[in-house]
């Protein structure tokens, strides 16, 4: 079988490297004429490699949000990609529930609400349910752990006591960063400051972030201000506290 030609610009998929894009190629090195100049997506460093390593990168992956380019509905990708004579195709289900296939030409990514400025120790909110085949539902909260490898828009969160994995990982397209004002983190746990929580001794508190940067809470309908106890003080003297 004869080796897939790349060009420049195509964005690939290296078996070592990871994400790349072609940025000079094919040229003749060790007797071989199908070496390529990537650069890898990761870190931006510029790799040699050869196509037997490479395959086309997928434009999407299953469970992607999608606009059609012309008729501007939105699709969820069920599966692909397929490829034939006349390009990358995928199957795809509309809003109704109907499945049936659209060129990847004719189709673009759903706009996130992406943040640039994302990075550890945020708090993001699912998008929707099993976002990236997680077991998790719309509107749950996590703290960003890391960052994928090989894919710097992709994160890791601790998936919880319980779950099937330590981890899970999400696209962009799957979660939205949460402000400070309406999450906290406190010894690995992700609290709503926008919920109530109820105390060993049945009380119910209310959290808010006071100017001092600090997360305080009550248990009285009065102003919280930044002599109420703080919500680590909360959990150490009443904790557990549970979501009402």
């Amino acid at each position: 079988m004869a080796a897939q030609t790349f060009k420049a610009g195509d964005k690939v998929a290296h078996r070592s490297w990871g994400a790349g894009e072609i940025v000079f190629g094919p040229f003749l090195r060790d007797g071989s004429e199908d070496n390529y100049l990537m650069k890898a997506l990761s870190n931006g460093e510029h790799r040699l490699v050869d196509s037997p390593a490479m395959t086309i990168a997928s434009k999407f992956n299953v469970g992607d949000k999608v606009r059609g380019v012309y008729s501007d509905d939105i699709y969820t990708i069920e599966a692909g990609p397929f490829r034939s004579a006349y390009g990358e195709w995928y199957a795809t289900k509309d809003e109704d529930g109907d499945v049936g296939h659209n060129d990847a030409d004719s189709l673009k990514a759903v706009e996130t609400t992406e943040d640039a400025s994302l990075k550890e120790g945020d708090v993001v909110r699912t998008l929707h349910d099993n976002a990236f085949h997680a077991d998790v539902k719309a509107g749950d909260l996590f703290e960003v752990r890391a960052f994928a490898p090989y894919f710097p828009d992709r994160i890791k969160v601790d998936a919880g006591p319980g779950a099937r994995m330590a981890q899970w990982t999400f696209r962009p397209q799957d979660f939205e960063k949460v402000g400070a004002d309406k999450a906290a983190v406190h010894d690995g746990v992700v609290y709503d400051l926008t919920a109530r929580y109820r105390d060993k001794d049945g009380d119910v508190w209310r959290f808010e972030r006071c100017p001092d940067g600090e997360v305080h809470g009550a248990w009285t309908s009065r102003a919280i201000d930044e002599y109420d106890e703080t919500l680590a003080e909360t959990v150490r003297d009443y904790g557990p506290l549970t979501r009402v």
